[in-house]
């Protein structure tokens, strides 16, 4: 029987102070990044999208040398995205693994429970995590690089807002803490602008049917719909919506950008169907330029490494998750060391330093010539404020050919947050 993750409080606490210097004192020939994320279950795609991310940037950085003689390596760990499996895997990772110097993630829902284990072990993680809560963090080793899900939800109504015609909208996202820290954003945004907000409902997910929410949802005659969800969940739902004649146009947010989710509604509804009514509002990158182009190279050179490596090229999680793990290993350099209460302090000073660098063999060069760095990778600008948050530009994209439809601007967004 699982049991809660609230009652191993005492475990953690030992384990931890018996592991509280991981990485500082290992004579060993590597250094492990753990990829701490669902690899099984209904959110396994978010491990393997980060791990897209995480070997290549690996794979150029021993090629380069490594740090200091050693190697590194992208250690897999699977949470199951569940906080009952998550805790004592984290455990399980901090107590194994004297060679950890950070761990990387992208599975929201999960930091209030694992994030207070890594900071007290003091090991950075740097996260592409949406929880809410830590719009306001105040772990000094946790570092996010993309914005919360409630930002996300503000840009979704920003782009009903400024890029559409439509005024009723309804909300349709999973009961999942990831998918649901859209909707404060959202919601909050939607009453900013000036739209109604026609119906909000809760999905529980995995359901063998929804024809209920649908004809709820109907009744109230919105115009477009906001929507987030796991693939099994989405494949139902639009596969009733449409027997029923309910296809909305919707709009999707983070969580629902995924090659599973688009199978699953390309299975239920088509694919003329899906690329017609549906688009993407995500962070936007160029996926192009000089440091893509290393990032892309490396990526497909992975082999099996990297499970269906060609679909996460132009992936911002994958990009993201790259950057994550260069800025790791330039931080340990700039700091000329690997413990990492003292390299943590450098990931924030190597993206405000003199010299412009777009990959780690540019930032090694610039360190080496005693120079300060500001690394600018695939995802562009990293800018962390006081809550060690960094944010982005958003796009809309067309789902499965990425194609870019229009780009949100700070001030679009910033309009949906502050009226």
């Amino acid at each position: 029987m699982r049991t809660s993750w609230f009652g191993r409080g005492a475990t953690a606490a030992v384990l931890l102070f018996a592991v509280g210097a991981c990485g500082s004192g290992t004579g060993g020939k590597t250094l492990t990044i753990a990829n701490f994320d669902p690899f099984s279950g209904p959110d396994a795609s978010y491990g393997f999208t980060e791990q897209a991310g995480c070997v290549p940037a690996v794979n150029l950085i021993n090629r380069a040398g490594g740090l200091f003689g050693r190697q590194l390596r992208c250690q897999i760990v699977d949470d199951r995205g569940d906080p009952a499996d998550a805790v004592p895997a984290a455990q399980k990772l901090l107590g194994t693994t004297p060679d950890l110097v950070a761990v990387v993630d992208a599975n929201s829902g999960l930091l209030s429970a694992t994030t207070p284990l890594f900071n007290a072990a003091h090991i950075p993680e740097l996260s592409l995590g949406g929880d809410v809560p830590f719009d306001k963090n105040t772990y000094p080793f946790f570092w996010r690089t993309i914005p919360g899900d409630d930002v996300n939800g503000y840009a979704v109504a920003a782009y009903i807002k400024s890029k559409t015609s439509y005024h009723r909208v309804a909300s349709m996202f999973s009961a999942e803490e990831a998918a649901q820290g859209n909707v404060p954003g959202f919601t909050a945004g939607l009453k900013r602008l000036g739209l109604t907000l026609a119906v909000n409902q809760g999905l529980a997910v995995d359901q063998p049917s929804y024809q209920t929410e649908i004809h709820q949802m109907a009744a109230e005659s919105p115009q477009v719909k906001a929507m987030e969800s796991d693939p099994q969940t989405a494949g139902v739902l639009y596969g009733q919506m449409k027997q029923s004649g309910s296809l909305l146009p919707t709009v999707l947010t983070a969580g629902a950008d995924n090659a599973d989710f688009d199978k699953a509604v390309v299975a239920a509804i088509g694919t003329e169907a899906y690329q017609r009514n549906f688009v993407k509002v995500l962070l936007y990158t160029q996926s192009s330029g000089p440091a893509w182009e290393t990032f892309d190279k490396a990526l497909m050179s992975t082999g099996s490494a990297v499970k269906d490596a060609g679909e996460h090229e132009k992936d911002t999680y994958s990009e993201a998750a790259y950057d994550n793990v260069n800025m790791i290993a330039l931080a340990i350099l700039a700091a000329k060391s690997i413990d990492p209460k003292v390299f943590n302090p450098y990931l924030e000073k190597v993206t405000t330093g003199s010299v412009v660098v777009h990959d780690f063999a540019e930032g090694r060069a610039a360190l080496d010539a005693g120079r300060t760095i500001n690394y600018q990778g695939v995802t562009g600008v990293i800018t962390f404020d006081r809550y060690h948050n960094s944010t982005g530009t958003w796009g809309v994209f067309e789902p499965l050919t990425q194609r870019l439809l229009a780009t949100l601007s700070p001030d679009d967004v910033r309009a949906a947050e502050a009226g």
